[in-house]
């Protein structure tokens, strides 16, 4: 009985003491006793301000889905797995067009994609023609609705004068049914084909006023700037050209940025060389042009 008596005063005494401990400690570190309450709901509510500050840091870092999504696919790259990659790329830019990573990713997609697009070897959209008597080289662009630039680049000409066609030979036509998207906001040109992303283009200059409402154009012709004259893509100066898509609105036309502090130039948009010569590589007369903000 006794041993009983001693261990319950024991007991009590050791709650008694962390009682005191805590009123203590509550003292010391958060008040009086007296104000525990509101103490302790002004501490829950700097817990509070705190968690909704790491859960806001934490949707703008590495963190996040899109995120995560961009280090798998670059991890699924590294050891070439392209299928997969693609489609994490894919999953980055249209559920998380916002993230971080997601013009990384637009960027290397669009690699991809042209890769595949431009590679004779890539049989996905591309067919092999037999050019027969009386076939010209407009007549079969017409045909596929690809472009001459396509053209003779998947079939590897040389030159590009109907006259040098001969029945039996074969050639590489692929359709090309893109459409361009400029956001003037974004300083974008972006190339789709239905909904599906194909690349991304930066605008280097844009001499253009703009209503409001989207405009669309279509792609009116491709030549090339030479010596200070266009050419058309049957001319032996077209290769070495500076290439110009000319739109609907004749006032109005793709070009490549051959100054940047030039101040007098035409309307229109402006690329790098090399994304201008890409462009004429995947759209055709008779595209479809969106012009937005």
């Amino acid at each position: 009985m006794r041993t009983m008596l001693i261990i319950k005063s024991v007991a009590a005494l050791l709650m008694v003491g962390a009682m005191g401990g805590t009123a203590y400690l509550m003292d010391k570190y958060t008040g009086t006793v007296k104000n525990m309450p509101g103490t302790m709901m002004q501490l829950q509510r700097q817990k509070e301000i705190v968690l909704k500050q790491k859960a806001e840091a934490g949707a703008k870092s590495d963190n996040e889905p899109g995120e995560k999504a961009f280090q798998r696919a670059r991890e699924l790259l590294a050891i070439e797995s392209m299928v997969e990659a693609e489609e994490k790329l894919k999953y980055i830019i249209s559920f998380y067009p916002s993230a971080k990573s997601a013009q990384e990713a637009r960027k290397i997609l669009g690699e991809i994609n042209l890769d595949k697009l431009l590679d004779p070897e890539w049989k996905e959209g591309k067919k092999v023609i037999t050019v027969k008597s009386g076939d010209s080289y407009s007549a079969i662009v017409r045909k596929y609705q690809t472009s001459m630039d396509n053209l003779t680049y998947l079939s590897k000409l040389k030159n590009t004068d109907s006259r040098n066609l001969r029945p039996g030979q074969k050639l590489t036509v692929m359709p090309l049914g893109n459409r361009a998207v400029i956001d003037l906001r974004r300083n974008y040109l972006t190339i789709m084909n239905g909904g599906e992303f194909v690349k991304q283009y930066a605008l280097q200059k844009v001499n253009y006023q703009h209503s409001g409402k989207a405009q669309h154009l279509e792609v009116r012709s491709i030549r090339g700037w030479y010596q200070d004259r266009l050419v058309s893509v049957h001319s032996a100066n077209y290769r070495g050209a500076a290439k110009v898509i000319q739109l609907s609105d004749k006032s109005l036309a793709m070009r490549a940025l051959i100054e940047e502090n030039d101040e007098n130039i035409d309307r229109g948009f402006y690329l790098s060389m090399a994304d201008m010569e890409e462009l004429t590589l995947i759209l055709r007369p008779g595209n479809d042009i969106e012009i937005k903000n």
